[in-house]
């Protein structure tokens, strides 16, 4: 079956029985989130979760078709929320013998933010009639401040364009963090669908909407950009306000396949500018001015070296008994210092 947009999946108001695998990827993690557990609640409250990552698989690849073919001891029916990691090519085995079982009556709902488009994984799923995948790019800043007013809508908040607009810059288009701003606010003004109340400017303030998200947006920057001597005062800030490591290299992350995606219509012949303010960018307004740099600097080669390095330095941060910091720091220091030279 050939890839779907997340709108499509969004709208479903009931799991299609026929579909066994459902993978979610993209850079824009929010969107998946909301996907998937817009599918899960499909499944119905009394639905039985059951939870695996693309590791289990890797040591198990038989684990995926047995869960799916199996019926749940203390409720009516099953759902498998899967996280996978990386290129997926972990969980490759794992989904070819889901797809190739006679039976399998469990839904699984996957999601990878680092598997691209062109992955084995995406290609096995796009040939199958059991299968379905939705890459999620971020919506554009039209799009995202009618998701904040519908949000609100449902928190029972009346939320105008304006101030719409003013919560979707202050959290720079991420919205898992606008989602979670707005139900601050609600409870604020103690509001519900039965209680409105009218948000106003001073309410978006008091709040302090704004948060770590800038910090996190000026280290990728800052080191993407080959801005060496920013470096260090950057990191010590980020460190100071406390956004964690780990968080900034998941982000590194994203920012990475996102510009390996971009930099195939750029070898294309397409000039990064253009790429980069196209709708299907999934590139947020703010940011369009430093990826189209980070393009002329990043190469296919270098982007690939990267995002090997910054899987390295997660699995060496979640470890522990690792020089996880040291080794993070010294990544962000040799990201800056190749950006540089390749100016």
């Amino acid at each position: 079956m050939k890839s779907v947009k997340p709108a499509d999946l969004e709208r479903q108001t009931r799991l299609d029985p026929a579909l066994r695998f459902i993978l979610l990827t993209g850079p824009d993690e929010a969107t998946m989130a909301a996907v998937a557990g817009h599918l899960i609640g499909l499944a119905g409250k009394d639905t039985e979760r059951l939870d695996l990552t693309g590791l289990q698989l890797s040591q198990d690849p038989s684990l995926l078709a047995a869960e799916a073919a199996s019926m749940s001891l203390f409720s009516p029916s099953r759902v498998i929320r899967l996280e996978i990691s990386g290129s997926g090519d972990d969980s490759l085995a794992a989904v070819e013998a889901l797809l190739a079982a006679e039976t399998a009556i469990n839904p699984v709902i996957a999601t990878g933010a680092s598997i691209t488009a062109k992955s084995k994984l995406v290609k096995l799923v796009e040939g199958s009639s059991h299968a379905v995948a939705a890459i999620c790019y971020q919506p554009d800043r039209r799009a995202l401040v009618g998701i904040a007013m519908t949000a609100a809508g449902e928190e029972g908040l009346r939320l105008a364009n304006a101030e719409a607009q003013l919560l979707v810059d202050l959290v720079s288009g991420d919205q898992a963090l606008m989602r979670r701003e707005i139900e601050k606010i609600a409870l604020y003004l103690d509001a519900a669908p039965d209680r409105q109340r009218q948000v106003t400017v001073a309410d978006i303030a008091a709040l302090g909407a704004a948060t770590h998200e800038e910090d996190v947006s000026a280290c990728i920057n800052v080191a993407l950009g080959g801005k060496v001597r920013e470096m260090p005062e950057m990191l010590a800030k980020a460190a100071a306000v406390g956004v964690a490591e780990i968080r900034i290299i998941r982000a590194l992350a994203i920012r990475a396949m996102q510009l390996a995606r971009l930099r195939d219509e750029v070898d294309g012949g397409a000039h990064p500018a253009t790429v980069v303010s196209a709708r299907s960018s999934g590139v947020f307004w703010k940011e369009q001015g430093a990826v189209t740099a980070q393009l002329h600097i990043w190469d296919s080669v270098r982007v690939a070296r990267l995002m090997t390095r910054l899987l390295d330095c997660e699995r060496a941060l979640k470890t522990s008994g690792t020089a996880g910091a040291v080794l993070f720091r010294k990544l962000m220091t040799d990201i800056a210092h190749q950006a540089a030279r390749a100016r």
